[in-house]
Formats: structure tokens, sequence, C-alpha cells
């Protein structure tokens, strides 16, 4: 009976020890996380392996795809209940303001400090985490860098007979465009019919000249606008109100150097969206486009753009105004914490956004040809890399002079106001660029004006996010 009791109580301190060992090796083991998501690369890279991540700490993670307009809405519904669904969260940079005035991301500065070194925090490009930060506080980490870049038919650019026939008409050599009146002059030589010759070969489809995004919905518009706004010189705000200032000269040739790009255009330019103007460079059908790099993935990969089975895809970065030189525009995706989660919901959240952000997992997305738009500088620079992705070594060298996009709390409105104008106005609704963005600014401004200086002051102010500060 001794031996018996004996067995027992060794196999009971067996059994507790390696519960003991489980507990410390995994402590969130049995956590189960909802993240809020969307279609985009840098989640459906990651989606499919969340079973690796719950093998290596016992962290369940399900991962729901919404499409992107009205996402912000659901977050926002979300970040306000007490008893969230989802502790994780996909944000688009431009929304940081406005869920950061309202308290609805945890600021994630101690735990990227604490962890400066696993997540590789010096590897990060610095701006893609100034994008994700309010008011000096990192509410989100990159999964996804951006910046707006020229994209562009190499195979047709470098076509000997294209380049002679456009000398001719031009003046010029043909080459991937410098400025943005050469954007246009590209634009309108590749404007052809099916069946006209484009390379040599006669076309199957209807070749546009670029692509471009004039749709109101969810302000597609506004976002193809405020990165030629920024190119031509312009700002969003009057430094000194921290009211709308989108009214001067270079707002006005902005809009006006938009609209000149029409006739070259899908005849439906007003229904082009972010997938829909992004489609015709995926089928070949457009000959350019200015767009973020968070698509130039797809251009790169048979499997997801016929234009790199039968064309050839270059990239470069934007073409300049008169007004010279300009900052970076960029962007980034990425994932935040739900402030109102309990504090080991938010811990085991941190945990899954550094694997599925690490540098090991960037890698492998990249080497095995599924790769996101990135962030991290080791990537980016390396040579193999840049070889198999074109844009990777415009994306680094183009953000040694960057400035980030619009992050005021103010974001929406501004977004549906001036997608709403800008749309009329390409439509020919509203006959001058001057009078669309006044009415807009309007708008805006309506609503701004009941806030105190200090206030709108403190909004426009993009103060350095603290977790870079050494």
């Amino acid at each position: 009976m001794r031996h018996v009791k004996k067995s027992v109580w060794a196999a009971c301190m067996v059994t507790m020890l390696a519960g003991t060992a489980w507990a410390q090796d995994k402590p969130y083991a049995g956590v189960e996380l909802k993240m809020l998501g969307i279609g985009d690369t840098s989640v459906t890279r990651v989606a499919p392996l969340v079973g690796e991540f719950e093998a290596q700490t016992g962290i369940k993670v399900h991962i729901d795809q919404l499409p992107y307009p009205g996402l912000i809405d659901k977050i926002i519904v979300e970040s306000s209940s007490d008893n969230p669904t989802y502790q994780l969260l996909w944000v688009d940079s431009p929304w940081v303001g406005m869920l950061g005035e309202a308290g609805a991301l945890e600021d994630l500065t101690s735990r990227a400090k604490r962890d400066a070194k696993e997540i590789g925090l010096d590897d990060i490009v610095p701006v893609q985490l100034q994008e994700l930060s309010w008011q000096g506080k990192l509410l989100g980490f990159p999964a996804s860098g951006m910046t707006w870049l020229q994209q562009y038919r190499q195979d047709l650019i470098d076509n000997p007979d294209e380049k002679a026939n456009f000398k001719k008409k031009y003046g010029y050599d043909l080459a991937p465009a410098k400025t943005w009146q050469q954007y246009r002059d590209i634009a309108e030589f590749f404007s052809r019919k099916k069946g006209e010759l484009a390379a040599g070969k006669p076309l199957d489809h209807d070749l546009y000249g670029v692509s471009q995004s004039y749709s109101r919905v969810q302000g597609a518009i506004t976002h193809d606008y405020f990165p030629f706004m920024r190119s031509f010189g312009g700002d969003y705000w009057d430094p000194k109100t921290g009211l709308c200032a989108m009214t001067a000269e270079p707002h006005v040739k902005a809009a006006e150097y938009m609209k000149a790009l029409v006739p070259f255009n899908p005849p439906d330019y007003l229904g082009l969206m972010w997938d829909i103007q992004s489609g015709f460079m995926e089928r070949g059908e457009a000959a350019q486009a200015a767009y973020w790099s968070v698509r130039s993935v797809r251009l790169t990969n048979p499997d997801e753009a016929a234009v790199a089975k039968n064309g050839k895809v270059g990239f470069a970065a934007n073409p300049v105004s008169g007004a010279g030189p300009q900052p970076t525009y960029t962007g980034t995706l990425g994932f935040a914490v739900n402030a109102k989660s309990p504090e080991k919901e938010k811990d085991a959240a941190w945990e899954f956004i550094k694997w599925a952000t690490s540098e090991k997992l960037m890698r492998r997305f990249a080497e095995e040809g599924k790769g996101v738009s990135q962030f991290r500088k080791s990537i980016l620079a390396d040579p193999k890399l840049q070889a198999k992705y074109p844009y990777y070594k415009v994306l680094l060298d183009s953000q040694v002079d960057a400035r980030r996009r619009i992050f005021h709390p103010f974001y929406q409105t501004v977004e549906e106001n001036f997608g709403v104008e800008l749309s009329k106005y390409m439509a020919g609704e509203t006959p001058t660029a001057l009078e669309a963005l006044t009415k807009a600014c309007t708008a805006v401004n309506t609503q701004l004006s009941m806030f105190p200086l200090e206030q709108r002051l403190r909004w426009i102010r993009d103060t350095p996010v603290k977790v870079l500060a050494k």
C-alpha cells in the first residue's frame, strides 16, 4: 500500500511540476483573443499562421476580416464597450488622432521600450513608428509601412519603338516621370484602344494611361488628393489658427492637376476606389499609377497580378511639381490593443503583435514571395530582396526625408467633406477647384471653430513619439 501511495504522490508531483513549467513557459496559455481586421496583406499574410503562434504561446487568436469602409466605425463601437469583443485592432494611421484623443487604444510605449531588443526597435523606419503615435504615445505597431510612390509599366517604357515615338511627339526621352508634367505626357501617350499596338503587340483590351482614385466612397479621392497636394507644396492646417488651410495656390493646382488626368483614366473613374483602381495596374490595363506601396507587393507576384506574368512593373519615387522636391508622403497600417481589454489580454495581445510584426516573420514573407510593404530597414536594404522586390529600394531611400500624413481627430470630417466636394469638381458639378476646396474647408472649420485655439493647435502638433527617445 505504501508503494502505491508513493507512486500516486510521485505522479501528482510530476503533473504539478509539468503544469508549473507550462505556466512559466506559456504564461498566457488558454487566453483567447479576437482581432478586428481587414483583408489587407498586413492581415492576410499573418492570418493563416496563427496556429503557429498558438503552438508557441498557448494563445488562441481569431481574426475577422471586414471591408475597409465602415471599419473605423466598428472600432469606435468596440473601443467604447466596457466588455469588448475584440482585443486586437487593425488601424490605419490617419485614425490614431481620433482614437488617441478618445483614449481608445492602449499606449504601447513602455512595452516597446522594455522589449526594444526583442522587437528590433532600431530596425524600424522611424517615421513608421511616428505614423502610429498621438501626442508622443505609441498607440499601434507597424505591420505594413507605406509610401505613396510611382508604379509604371516598365515593359512599355523600355520598348525601343515606344521610346522613338514618344521622343518624336514630346521632344524628350521616355523614362519614368521625374515631373508631374512628364507623368501627364506619359498618361496621354499610352492611352490606347483595344486593337491598337502597345510595344509592338495588338491590345486585347483598352489601355489607360493612368489609374487614380476618384471615388468619394470612404474618401478614396481624398487619399489620392492629399499626396498630390503635399507634392505641390501644400499642407492641411494653418499653423496660427489650427484651421483648415487647403484653399491656397498649391492646393488648387493639385486639384486641377488631378482633373487634368481624368481623360486618361478608365471611363468609370468616379467609381475608382483603391482595390478597383489598383486592379487596372494588376491586370496590365494601365500604364502607370501614383499609389500606395501596400499594393506594390501584388504587382510582383504572378499569383496575384496578371501583369507580373505578361509584363513588368517598375517603381520610382513620385514626380515633383514646380514647388520642387517635397518630403515623402508616408502611411502605416498597424496592429493596436483595445484599451478597454483586461490587463492579461492586453499583455497577450502585445505578445501577438511582437510575433506578427517580427523581423523573422517579415523576412519569411519576403523570402517566400508573400511580401508586405516592409517597415524594417534590414529587410528593405537586403540586396537579394531588393532584386526580388524592386520597390524595396524606393521605399528605403524615399523615407530618408519623409513626413507622416494627416493624423487629426477630425480626420473623418475632413475625409468626408473633401471626398464629396473634390468628386463633384472632378465630375464637373462644381466649376472650379477653389470653389470645391473652399466648400470643404468651410464645412471642416465650422466644426473646428467651436474648440479653443490652444486645443486646435495641439491637435495639429506632431509630437515626436517617445519610444524613439534615447
